[in-house]
């Protein structure tokens, strides 16, 4: 199937765009270096990284595996803006869901390219004015009830993204009767495991991933045994 103009353009420069970012952030840390005699050795570079690179790889390379399929396209702004779970997904997720369109879809990727794009600019905004109104916010933001509060931040985003989970029952353009309980069974799954086994501190990844492919087959089996239905979505 020919692709339209809009998807082929997309693609072409996104990853164009994304190279570029690669190399300004890759390359200005490695310029900086060399212009003064300070590269670091492999072996201290590696030190220093090797936790943290094995704390995140798993978990960029479980984001990417669960994300790109429904968010599309706009994958490419996603990983050059970055905060893509806490606020851009999330996003994308709201104007889909306000537009009716579907993950997969050209409109859903139009829709969400827009989002994405005026979520940066938001974010970027906002950011500028914080810098310059740290120091007379500095009282506020220092408040014992502000910090206590920045704590559940995350947890908020999250617990609203996982409505959609316990909630849902769209699957692309289909109905899915009892999808919920596939998001039920990974909980009981995981909290089993964290309160029985061991804890998964640091292993957010990992356990990202092996939960990926649990989910597909608790889904599987629960659509085998006919517990879960799919039916075409009947358009208004």
């Amino acid at each position: 199937m020919k692709l339209s103009t809009y998807m082929e353009n997309t693609y072409k420069y996104g990853i164009i765009a994304t190279l570029i970012a690669m190399a300004i952030m890759l390359g200005i840390p490695l310029a900086v270096c060399l212009y003064f005699g300070s590269m670091p050795s492999f072996s201290l570079v590696s030190s220093v990284a090797g936790t943290l690179l094995a704390l995140y790889v798993p978990t960029v390379i479980a984001e990417q595996l669960s994300m790109i399929p429904v968010a599309g396209t706009t994958c490419y702004l996603n990983s050059i803006l970055g905060n893509v779970m806490n606020i851009k997904f999330p996003c994308y997720l709201s104007a889909l869901d306000t537009a009716q369109a579907t993950p997969g879809t050209e409109k859903a990727d139009v829709i969400g390219m827009i989002a994405v794009t005026v979520s940066g600019m938001v974010t970027m905004i906002i950011l500028a004015i914080g810098v310059l109104l740290l120091k007379p916010l500095g009282p506020v933001l220092e408040n014992e009830a502000v910090i206590t509060g920045t704590k559940y931040i995350l947890p908020a985003l999250y617990g609203s993204m996982g409505i959609t989970a316990f909630m849902g029952t769209k699957a692309g353009s289909y109905t899915v009767k009892r999808k919920p309980l596939v998001a039920i069974i990974d909980l009981i799954l995981v909290f089993g495991f964290i309160f029985f086994v061991m804890s998964l501190e640091k292993k957010e990844g990992y356990a990202m991933l092996v939960m990926l492919v649990v989910s597909v087959l608790v889904a599987l089996g629960l659509y085998k045994a006919g517990i879960i239905k799919m039916e075409k979505t009947k358009k208004e």
